[in-house]
């Protein structure tokens, strides 16, 4: 009866923060509410549980019940406070919402400069919004004499002190090839080399506007409107996870430009394994594909999970697990065999494709590996917002090469959110490197028409978070040597 309780008060709780992120509006109040009566079940859980496990999770889960009115007022407060208004976009005014869309349109260099340094400059005013998170967080830990660094390093079947290690190899074999491949796609989307600016433009964003050309191509005419473009390749996408024995039709997929929408695309899993949604800003052809494989990815995992098994293991699974799954989908996208496949594509695009592949992962070592490396010091350290800035700052400039101001770190989602999460990226790219080979020996190359490949990703997907990868995928060199 408690562990279905549980679930009823994290379904409604969900399907709140999923409508917020989609830029539905929302009502605090009872956001506020979900939140404290979710909070009281940890509460119970808490006092109860013996087996660290147990308490680990009710410990994450009763922290971010009572963060999610903090989270939910601090977008209040950058909705309030980051707003440029003599810098415009087609969505109007500069906003926090729309710098997308405003680094899309910024042609000159001036400008896309002026507004990233007015924005990181104006972003001081929510330092005490974020301190108050910062340190909520820490004091509920607090309660149990441990950190969010330490309870995700366990779940993950590592320490603190590996994971340090490990995203330090990461990020500094990334250092030098990352350079060079950034150079090489911002000349080609600027026509100058990367600094702070562009960098923060390329990431996520205009990065696919080199490929979009491949992709235009496969929706049929060229000037066709974004909208039916964008329903043509998710039913695509869509007939390509099914080939691969992935029913995803029943999985909604929100397409809508909202202004309050998040910027980028997200899977919720709002009730596991019944309840899976995915939502995409789109930005350009190529961007919707790779975001589509991404979170089509997670959806396959989360919707896959048994639906029998405990609460605990179909809702508490880090981002080292479940980002592995979508980090395996999406690397489809650089498989030769599978984009002539499914694409129809020739030497050129396979070739730029691979290319954009290894920039991908490079990114995840170096600028995430960065985030990642921040919030487990910050947490193993106990550093203040102001020491946080500056590590995130030298961090950085250490594994890009790229020198990013230190108020930077207060519009940086994971840095801004104090979470490990990116840490799971990192470790999700190494763990596929190592992934694929297995696959590719049971399967061939191409590993994703293969019955006995399919096998071995069921059964880790519907193990939920009883899924273990080999503690050697965590061995940088396989990925280090891609």
């Amino acid at each position: 009866m408690f562990e279905q309780q549980l679930e009823s008060d994290t379904v409604l709780l969900n399907r709140l923060l999923y409508e917020e992120g989609i830029g539905l509006p929302v009502d605090e109040h009872d956001l506020d509410a979900r939140s404290e009566a979710l909070a009281r079940l940890y509460t119970q859980l808490l006092d109860r549980a013996e087996d660290p496990g147990l308490r680990y999770f009710a410990l994450e889960s009763w922290s971010e019940a009572r963060r999610a009115p903090l989270d939910y007022r601090l977008n209040e407060e950058r909705d309030r406070r980051l707003s440029l208004p003599d810098f415009h976009c087609a969505e109007g005014p500069l906003t926090w919402r729309n710098w997308k869309a405003f680094e899309r349109e910024a042609d000159d260099p001036a400008r896309l400069n002026q507004a990233f340094e007015r924005m990181v400059e104006q972003s001081g005013m929510l330092i005490p919004a974020l301190e108050e998170r910062l340190a909520r967080t820490r004091a509920d830990f607090a309660t149990q004499g441990t950190t969010p660094a330490h309870t995700f390093a366990w779940r993950e079947g590592a320490t603190p002190e590996a994971l340090r290690a490990f995203l330090l190899r990461v990020g500094q074999a990334c250092r030098t090839p990352f350079q060079a491949a950034l150079n090489a796609l911002s000349q080609s989307v600027f026509g100058r080399e990367a600094g702070p600016a562009e960098l923060r433009a390329l990431y996520l964003n205009r990065m696919y506007e080199p490929g979009s050309r491949f992709f235009i191509a496969t929706a049929g005419e060229k000037n066709k409107e974004m909208e039916k473009e964008a329903v043509h390749l998710v039913r695509e996408t869509q007939r390509a996870f099914s080939a691969m024995g992935f029913d995803l039709s029943s999985v909604p997929v929100d397409l809508e430009n909202r202004p309050r929408k998040y910027p980028g695309a997200f899977c919720f899993p709002v009730a596991v394994p019944r309840d899976v949604r995915v939502s995409v800003r789109m930005a350009s052809p190529h961007h919707l594909v790779d975001m589509l494989y991404h979170e089509f990815g997670h959806a396959a995992h989360f919707s896959g999970i048994r639906a029998g098994l405990p609460f605990i293991e179909r809702y508490w699974i880090h981002s080292g697990t479940h980002e592995t799954f979508s980090t395996l989908f999406e690397a489809l996208l650089h498989e030769p065999e599978f984009l002539r496949a499914q694409f129809g594509f020739g030497g050129e695009a396979v070739r730029w494709l691979g290319e954009f592949g290894r920039f991908k992962v490079l990114l995840t070592g170096t600028w995430l590996g960065a985030s990642a490396l921040t919030m487990l010091e910050a947490w193993r350290e106990n550093l203040s917002w102001a020491e946080i800035e500056a590590r995130y700052a030298g961090h950085f400039r250490d594994f890009t090469g790229v020198s990013m101001p230190p108020g930077f770190a207060r519009l940086e989602p994971f840095i801004a959110s104090v979470s490990i999460y990116p840490a799971g990226y990192v470790m999700a790219v190494v763990r596929v490197a190592h992934w694929l080979k297995r696959l590719r020996g049971v399967g061939g190359e191409a590993w994703w028409r293969s019955p006995e490949a399919q096998a071995d990703i069921r059964e880790k997907i519907q193990a939920g978070g009883m899924v273990r990868f080999p503690s050697e995928w965590l061995e940088p060199e396989a990925f280090i040597k891609l």
